[in-house]
């Protein structure tokens, strides 16, 4: 008999690809009916038809996932980014609900197994229990971030302080001590309303049916036996822990060789290329800009850069637009450069980039897709965080897994990365220095852990099984 899974992604494109990949694999390996409900980006941006295109092409795969588009909401304002996000999701409440019970009512005899949701829709957790569906939270960061998330309500007794003002180090089960600035940017200020809104879903983590996370035991096995033993929980049971990833998607761009990007690669020596990209949401403004491109020009090391543009004041949190290269780009980089780099001022096919064999190196915003994939292909990372929970992810990278070279940013002071530190950052990357062999083989240990996770018998592999078994009891 088929098993009804319902799937409630975040809107953001690098979410529901990820929780795609997820169902992806479920109905690959069990008689799954998997229905997505999407909820519409609050916003219109230029990656609505690039998101509309990928939907189009899972419903036509033959596979048996099918998306529901929620009616549209108009969002309300709210001074932080991240509780504005929160309240838009909580407002699809009665749609949500709506959406489920049609399902339930077309197939009476076949209730749903699960409600599959992204961390930000877990304010949609008592919506299932009010219709009798066991809710299950996907969490598309590693096993730290979901560890710091589950501890949060603890941290938020143990420090009376704003954590950007406390002046000693932020202790997590299974890590070692963080500096108080690398953690996730909305829960720096307690007195926004970022802060209590992340507290509130923290707590309801622990009241989910199981835990699907993008990672693998091989890459964070401490923090996730943290976890388990239920350390970073210890006032509520923790919920079964399932890391089934690296889940990727790896057949998105089926038209990749044809675009220029791989052309110029296919003409470049093998990983010689620092190939810079900053996720679907990343971008500078033109004095950033400028500093980036006088950085490459002085390290003299080939480049691809994906160039992203905003024309706000901050750094990494404007909504993306295509650059006018003549425009931002120091007068005649193009023409001192065209030898050995090439700007490309659009979407770029990140995961072919990565996978090519003439780029050497990754300078990345460090979000955990991203991650991921250059794990996944053995790739060395130079850690360039912007927002959200990737300051965490990049000192996990450096620190910790030793799979990234330090770019050295002022977390509390903000400001321009100067092109002197560019400069430094690329040549450590790229040349023939002892860190950099260190982080070359450390990339190509955990390319191969990655992989042989995913394998029969991999340790994902395995725990894709019980996730399983658990949704068809």
């Amino acid at each position: 008999m088929t098993v009804t899974l319902a799937f409630l992604p975040a809107s953001e494109i690098g979410h529901l690809v990820s929780m795609v990949e997820l169902a992806k694999h479920l109905v690959q390996q069990n008689p799954f009916s998997i229905t997505f409900l999407l909820i519409r980006p609050p916003f219109q941006s230029s990656a609505s038809s690039t998101t509309t295109s990928y939907i189009d092409s899972v419903a036509s795969s033959g596979l048996d996932i099918h998306f529901v588009h929620l009616p549209h909401v108009e969002p309300t304002s709210n001074p932080s980014p991240e509780a504005f996000y929160i309240n838009y999701i909580n407002s699809h409440k009665p749609h949500v609900k709506h959406a489920l019970t049609q399902l339930l009512s077309s197939s009476p005899s076949t209730p749903i197994a699960a409600l599959i949701m992204d961390g930000f829709c877990l304010t949609m957790t008592d919506v299932a229990s009010d219709l009798g569906i066991p809710p299950y939270l996907y969490f598309t960061s590693g096993a730290l971030m979901l560890a710091l998330t589950l501890y949060l309500p603890t941290l938020d007794t143990k420090i009376s302080c704003d954590f950007q003002d406390f002046e000693g180090q932020v202790e997590i089960p299974g890590f070692q001590p963080l500096p108080p600035l690398v953690v996730p940017s909305p829960v720096l200020n307690k007195k926004s309303d970022g802060y209590t809104c992340f507290v509130s879903l923290a707590r309801k983590m622990g009241f989910t049916k199981g835990i699907i996370i993008n990672t693998f035991t091989e890459l964070e096995s401490t923090v996730l036996e943290a976890i388990n033993e239920g350390l970073c929980l210890p006032d509520n049971p923790t919920p079964p822990i399932h890391p089934v990833g690296p889940l990727l998607a790896l057949d998105r761009e089926p038209s990749e060789n044809s675009n220029p990007c791989i052309e110029w690669l296919n003409k470049q020596p093998p990983a010689s290329v620092v190939f810079l990209c900053f996720g679907s949401r990343g971008a500078f403004p033109e004095p950033q800009v400028k500093e980036i491109a006088f950085g490459l020009e002085r390290s003299e090391c080939r480049f691809l850069w994906s160039l992203r543009f905003h024309s706000g004041e901050g750094v990494g949190n404007g909504m993306p637009t295509d650059a006018n290269v003549d425009e931002i780009l120091p007068e005649g980089f193009l023409d001192r450069t065209e030898e050995r780099g090439l700007v490309w001022p659009s979407w770029v096919p990140q995961t072919a980039i990565l996978a090519h064999p003439a780029v050497g190196g990754f300078l990345s915003h460090c979000g955990w897709n991203s991650c991921l994939e250059s794990f996944w292909y053995g790739v060395p990372i130079l850690a360039w965080p912007l927002a959200a929970e990737q300051r965490l992810n990049g000192f996990q990278l450096v620190k910790d897994l030793g799979l990234a070279v330090e770019l050295r940013l002022d977390y509390k002071g903000g400001g321009l990365v100067s092109g002197e530190e560019v400069e430094r950052g690329v040549r450590c990357l790229m040349g023939e220095c002892e860190e950099r062999s260190k982080v070359r083989e450390r990339a190509k240990e955990i390319s191969e852990a990655s992989r042989k996770a995913v394998e029969e018998g991999g340790s994902s592999f395995v725990h894709l099984k019980r996730l399983i078994d658990q949704l068809n009891k």
